[in-house]
């Protein structure tokens, strides 16, 4: 009967150190199993992933637009290397429909200038014939300096343009029996432009500009254009 305690309490031993453990009082290894979801560290990877690739797409979307602007501005430069065109129509003939102001039962109509014969004498084509001409109200030295500064103006203002040719009913041939007429390039009285600029005085007699024609000489007086640089000249 003495042998039976020390076995009894032996057993006794082992079912309470079998509770303990169910009690969760050997708690190291549930601590263990607490602290390993170590989850974080794949929720930290995926979210640093998505931001190294956002700024990769915005840097290939910022090369794409500067690429598209390259192509913009060079379509939009490249009309202005043909400036050739403009030329062409400058070099034109003077083209007329003019509004001009034609003395009281004058006649007007349009003609292309064919040649030049000297400073205020022109040949014109007008419906297949060709004429002689004489501008209304200008007088240029016969030679010298002036007569062919005179002349190189007339053609290069006049020679194989299309003018408006005005008549003027106090005016009649000249000298040479040809008609004698205002010439026109667009609105701008052409007769005028040799006074401007000193190459001619106004001629004698009376015609329907006259004053205007003398306003014109004297801005070329005042500001000793051509024949006003030297008084003496004779025309």
């Amino acid at each position: 009967m003495h042998r039976s305690f020390p076995i009894l309490g032996l057993v006794l031993l082992i079912v309470c150190a079998g509770c303990l453990g169910g009690l969760g009082l050997g708690g190291s290894s549930d601590d263990t199993s607490t602290t390993t979801p170590a989850s974080t560290e794949p929720t930290q990877t995926a979210t640093s992933t998505p931001s190294t690739m956002t700024p990769k797409a915005t840097t290939t979307t910022t090369t794409t637009t500067q690429i598209a602007s390259t192509t913009t501005a060079t379509t939009t430069t490249a009309p202005t290397t043909s400036p050739n065109s403009t030329t062409a129509r400058t070099t034109m003939p003077t083209q007329t429909t003019a509004r001009v102001e034609t003395p009281s039962g004058s006649q007007r109509f349009e003609a292309r200038v064919t040649k030049i014969v000297d400073p205020t004498t022109i040949k014109i084509e007008r419906n297949g014939k060709t004429q002689t001409i004489d501008l209304i109200g200008v007088r240029v030295p016969k030679s010298g300096l002036y007569h062919t500064r005179a002349l190189q103006t007339t053609k290069a203002q006049l020679e194989y343009s299309t003018v408006t040719l005005v008549t003027d009913p106090r005016v009649g041939s000249s000298s040479d029996g040809h008609p004698q007429m205002y010439v026109y390039t667009g609105e701008w009285l052409y007769n005028t432009q040799l006074l401007r600029s000193g190459y001619a005085r106004v001629a004698d007699g009376e015609f329907s500009k006259r004053a205007e024609f003398e306003r014109k000489q004297q801005e070329a007086k005042q500001g000793g254009y051509g024949l006003w640089k030297n008084t003496t000249t004779t025309v």
